[in-house]
């Protein structure tokens, strides 16, 4: 309830917001003008064609008035703004048509001096003005989703160093992207970002103004805001683009050095503060201060908006601890509890819890409503030097025990990262990479898995310059494409396993199935041979039956040619007879003819008398020889047709016989090849048992590969783990690769510039 009519007052109150500048003193400036530097470069580089005779595109270089008024591609400089200036980037070859034209950029001591005059307000002489340049930043509006535009890395920003000390330096300030794999790390005069990914530098931010002490990306991930300076001396805060590496914003002119700031969520202000104990919030875009506070008593070591951009929490070295309205300064909570110096300041994504850690070696979490501590933990021996909120909610902090943690929001500890050779110093972590990253008093920054606590690499608070960077960049890049091999090669030997396994069971499916093929194919076969078989018995048992039959029949017709042979032979001797006794009575009758005739010769009674009575003999002879003749005819005829039975008897036990010879042959044929049908129909039928046999060892066999076959929980782990070993790799080769190329750029144009010196 508290914070909401908090909110609502800030509305309120917005409107009624009196800026209250600081007023130091300016550093005197030297004054660049063009009369004094500027007009002897374009002379020299220019003069031949934009002068105020030829006026080539319509713009005069020589004459200030002309410069200023343009040409025919309009204005040609923004007094204030370089970056925004068309001649500077034309000349700067930042945009087409690069000039001079068909040559080589101008040298680099003359661009920064036309640049520096540009930024200065195009001053024309010593009598001019210095114009006051405005931040070219908007104020957007305030989100915790991921932005469209996620992840920003950094495009064109130069990889050179501006210091190359033998030596690291002290980590003084350590901080991540919140959406993209990036990290910004303090050197010497010089800020550095890293891809979190591959450990290869992505940009070298230079800091002249002295020592980073603090650096945050903004919210959205698009800034990078640096505070620092020299201790004593002076301190700002600058605001980096990230893409660019372009100052966006410069703010502040203290004369200690920034030891604590912070961006707001919306880009609209900008906290800093330092041993000077005072709070001074300015706006990002007009470069006025909006507000101071004094109220702490010591050195302010932290300070961060709210999320939301309600409220700026800060804290010192002598345990104070407060919470402001960010719009207003107004003060909202007091929060007590730390029995030493509060070393850093963090607030929930939400918004509704803030985070403390302490030289007392606790973090504690304090509530918005009445500023009460809700938790608080031990969390490192000796103290903790830095900590901050997660994007899920969780809590990394080191400490001068030289280790890293990673805690639950209730203060569980998750992990802890150890290998820090002196007292920790800063801590960041990486969301989209899920990396811890911790640096210590000796410049060692190390980068671990947040989630198998592996220490993957470490990154340089001071590197190489370009030639060293090429060299180590050239052996990384056979590095990242060996292991991009052996990762590739590993899944590939795992995926290959495992497919053989299930191809195995695959396989012995295959045979399965071709095994009930051949299996019903054998059936098939048997039962074709049963029925062949089967009608081959049938048909032996015909053929038997028929031989058989015959031999019956046969038999039997020979003993009927037996009788008609008996009955043929009696008949041919009753014929034999039957002529015998014809041929009797043919001589009798021809006898009794003799006889008659000689009787006729005889003459008389007598004659008559014998001739007669012979005649009466020769009737009677006649009578025999007729009833003879057809007796004897009848005997033939007989005997004719016995013989003609008996030949057609004899003649069908011929064709029965000759009709067995083609039974009893068949038969032994069918013997034969029912004896080869039954075994061709048992062996088929063991076949048949043998295929039925196998299944089941095969079935076996399958069901023990089938127990093997799936990929196990560890197969899946490591599947995963290797997956991921080979995107990272192909990503890390893709880097630096990309890294070798911009390298090669660079170190090419440093080259050039170092020609035309």
């Amino acid at each position: 309830m508290m914070k909401k009519f908090l909110i609502t007052s800030l509305i309120f109150c917005a409107s009624f917001i009196v800026a209250d500048i600081h007023a130091a003193e300016e550093a005197a400036v030297e004054k660049i003008t063009y009369d004094d530097h500027i007009l002897p470069i374009f002379r020299q580089r220019c003069g031949s064609c934009h002068n105020a005779s030829d006026q080539k595109g319509g713009l005069v270089l020589d004459n200030f008035n002309g410069l200023m008024a343009g040409g025919g591609s309009g204005g040609s400089v923004e007094p204030g703004d370089a970056s925004s200036s068309y001649l500077y980037m034309v000349i700067n070859h930042d945009s087409e048509p690069f000039m001079p034209p068909n040559q080589p950029k101008m040298p680099e001591k003359e661009l920064t001096l036309i640049k520096e005059w540009i930024d200065m307000g195009a001053l024309q002489n010593k009598g001019s003005k210095v114009v006051k340049k405005k931040n070219d930043l908007a104020k957007i509006e305030i989100s915790t989703e991921r932005p469209a535009d996620a992840p920003v890395m950094p495009i064109s920003v130069p990889l050179a160093p501006v210091h190359t000390p033998n030596t690291g330096n002290s980590v003084t300030a350590l901080a991540c992207s919140p959406w993209a794999p990036l990290a910004a790390i303090s050197g010497f005069e010089q800020i550095l970002l890293y891809d979190t990914n591959s450990g290869l530098l992505a940009g070298v931010l230079p800091f002249p103004e002295g020592t980073p002490q603090i650096l945050k990306f903004s919210r959205n991930g698009q800034l990078l805001m640096a505070g620092g300076g020299q201790g004593g001396a002076s301190g700002r805060v600058i605001v980096f683009d990230i893409k660019t590496g372009n100052r966006v914003a410069e703010l502040g002119n203290e004369y200690d050095s920034v030891l604590a700031a912070d961006i707001s969520s919306d880009h609209a202000m900008v906290v800093l503060c330092g041993p000077k104990r005072m709070i001074r919030v300015f706006s990002v875009q007009t470069g006025e201060q909006l507000y101071e506070k004094k109220k702490h008593t010591d050195w302010i070591t932290a300070a961060e908006f709210s999320p939301d951009g309600v409220l700026l929490a800060t804290a010192d070295r002598s345990n104070g601890m407060t919470l402001w309205e960010a719009m207003t300064g107004n003060e909202y909570l007091n929060l007590k509890g730390h029995t030493g110096a509060i070393t850093d300041v963090s607030w929930r994504p939400d918004s509704n819890l803030v985070a403390s850690s302490s030289e007392d070696g606790t973090i504690r979490l304090w509530e918005l409503n009445d500023g009460n501590e809700v938790k608080r933990w031990n969390a490192h021996g000796g103290g903790v030097s830095a900590m901050d909120y997660t994007r899920d909610g969780n809590i990394i902090s080191i400490g001068r025990d030289r280790v890293v943690k990673l805690w639950q929001a209730d203060g569980k500890e998750i992990k802890a990262f150890g290998g820090l050779p002196d007292l920790g110093m800063e801590v960041a972590f990486d969301a989209e990479s899920n990396r811890a990253i911790g640096g210590d008093w000796t410049g060692d920054v190390r980068v671990w898995d947040a989630s198998t606590g592996t220490h993957l690499f470490s990154l340089a608070t001071n590197p190489p310059g370009l030639s060293e960077q090429m060299a180590t960049s050239i052996e990384q890049l056979k590095q990242a494409e060996s292991k991009l091999k052996s990762s590739q090669d590993s899944l590939a030997a795992l995926n290959n396993k495992i497919a053989a396994r299930q191809q195995a069971v695959t396989a012995k499916k295959q045979d399965i199935t071709n095994r009930e093929m051949e299996l019903t194919q054998a059936n098939t076969q048997k039962d074709q041979l049963k029925k062949q078989l089967d009608a081959a018995t049938a048909e032996l048992a015909k053929k038997s039956a028929e031989q058989k039959s015959q031999e019956g029949t046969i038999g039997q017709l020979k003993k009927e040619v037996e009788s008609l042979t008996k009955a043929a032979n009696d008949k041919k001797a009753a014929v034999a007879t039957a002529t015998q006794q014809k041929q009797t009575a043919e001589n009798q009758v021809s006898e009794l003819n003799k006889k008659i005739e000689e009787a006729k010769k005889q003459e008389g009674e007598e004659g008559q008398k014998a001739v007669a009575a012979l005649e009466q003999q020769l009737t009677t002879a006649q009578q025999q020889l007729d009833a003879q003749t057809k007796s004897h005819a009848e005997a033939v005829q007989a005997q004719t047709a016995v013989d003609a039975a008996l030949a057609a008897k004899q003649k069908q036990v011929t064709d029965l016989e000759t009709a067995l010879a083609a039974t009893q042959k068949a038969v032994q044929e069918m013997t034969v090849a029912v004896k080869n049908a039954d075994k061709a129909f048992k062996d088929q039928e063991a076949n048949a048992k043998k295929l039925q046999d196998s299944l089941p060892e095969l079935k076996k066999q399958l069901a023990e590969l089938e127990k093997v076959a799936p990929i196990t929980e560890d197969e899946k782990k490591q599947q995963a783990e290797l997956a991921a070993q080979v995107k990272q790799n192909e990503s890390l080769v893709a880097l630096s690769a990309a890294h070798k190329q911009k390298l090669e750029q660079q170190l090419a144009g440093s080259q050039q510039a170092s020609a035309q010196n």
